[in-house]
């Protein structure tokens, strides 16, 4: 049962004993007032009586009456403590009730959004699928995976979050709420240096951080650092990325997975990984396999605490010389252990020559 139906039941039963009360306030005045009645008309035959048995009858009725009148008024003022009570308790529920049919028409249209973004993502792909089937490929690079060489493994690792907002909501009840779309995209990075610090092999793995990443930063990067991994930490969807775009403001750039392909493949040594810790950034799988051997997206819509237990156990597996498969299967566990939603949400997707559970990235001492 929802919230707001339970609400709606407490205060059916609130006002239907709030009736009673007001019933029983009445019922208690009358009985006050008949045996108030009753007590003058016993002491005004008293005084009119001239037979001292009667007078001494009449005022023991009218003490009589009188001690009805004290208990009448001692229900009223009771009943009168309990409607105050219930009413105070009415008015707390309504005002629950409020708050209560917000949240559920926000989580309602929330879901809603899900399944429509979902079926455009479907609709989308469906799309991207036949336009890939129907257009020439040369213009995107094909990269032959290598055997490992010896060298440091090396991770560019872009961040960007440039709806970095957020605002405030008051409720009917007086309690206020904050929304917003910031990332703790600094705190990730964070976490995966210390995780490689703890790492068997950490000296075989260097992470080139590239904050606040525009695409031009990506190319850069290529040229720059000639990495393995390339990771992006930040916005996505169902079409592409969200990056910072030149001009710093912050509305940012969409790019879409097919140019994200394109820019991974416009270097004579394309990556050979692809890790894209964004919210429905798997939907770009198919895109950017037409360029790069492996990658990991995210299914749906993920946490930032999921998001920074994925990237630290994944990094912390690949710098121990685990498989690709393997360094996905302990970050999941890691976020099972931590009692965290979305362990189901990375994927990976290799092509189809490219075995995951034999591919290490890190070369070991020999």
């Amino acid at each position: 049962m929802a919230r707001s139906d339970t609400l709606r039941s407490d205060i059916a039963r609130a006002q239907a004993r709030k009736a009673a009360l007001t019933s029983d306030v009445a019922k208690a005045e009358k009985d006050a007032a008949s045996s108030r009645e009753a007590a003058r008309k016993k002491r005004d035959q008293a005084q009119r009586s001239k037979s001292a048995s009667t007078v001494r009858s009449a005022l023991s009725g009218a003490e009589r009456e009188d001690k009805k009148v004290v208990a009448a008024e001692g229900k009223v003022a009771k009943a009168r403590k309990d409607l105050a009570a219930v009413d105070k308790s009415i008015a707390t529920k309504m005002t629950s009730l409020r708050s209560a049919e917000e949240s559920e028409r926000r989580s309602a249209e929330s879901k809603q959004k899900q399944t429509d973004s979902r079926r455009r993502q479907d609709e989308r792909a469906h799309a991207r699928e036949i336009s890939r089937l129907s257009s020439p490929v040369a213009e995107i690079r094909y990269v032959e995976v290598r055997p490992p060489q010896p060298e440091i493994l090396r991770v560019l690792y872009l961040t960007a979050n440039p709806e970095a907002t957020e605002q405030t909501i008051t409720a009917p009840d007086g309690s206020e709420q904050r929304y917003g779309t910031w990332l703790r995209v600094d705190q990730e990075v964070r976490q995966v240096r210390q995780a490689l610090r703890r790492s068997k092999y950490r000296d075989l793995v260097q992470v080139e951080h590239a904050p606040a990443a525009t695409v031009n930063d990506l190319l850069d990067g290529l040229n720059d650092y000639r990495p393995h991994i390339v990771h992006f930490s930040g916005h996505a969807g169902p079409d592409g990325l969200l990056m910072e775009n030149e001009a710093g403001d912050e509305n940012g750039t969409e790019v879409n997975f097919a140019l994200v392909a394109r820019v991974l493949g416009a270097t004579d040594d394309p990556p050979r990984l692809l890790v894209m810790n964004a919210c429905e950034s798997l939907a770009g799988a198919d895109d950017v396999l037409r360029t790069v051997p492996a990658v990991i997206g995210m299914s749906d819509s993920i946490d930032d605490t999921s998001a920074i237990v994925f990237a630290s156990a994944f990094y912390s597996a690949i710098a121990s010389a685990q498989s690709l498969s393997t360094a996905l299967d302990q970050a999941q566990v890691r976020m099972l252990a931590a009692a965290l939603d979305g362990s189901d949400l990375p994927e990976l997707r290799t092509r189809d020559d490219i075995d995951p559970k034999t591919l290490v990235l890190v070369t070991t001492p020999q």
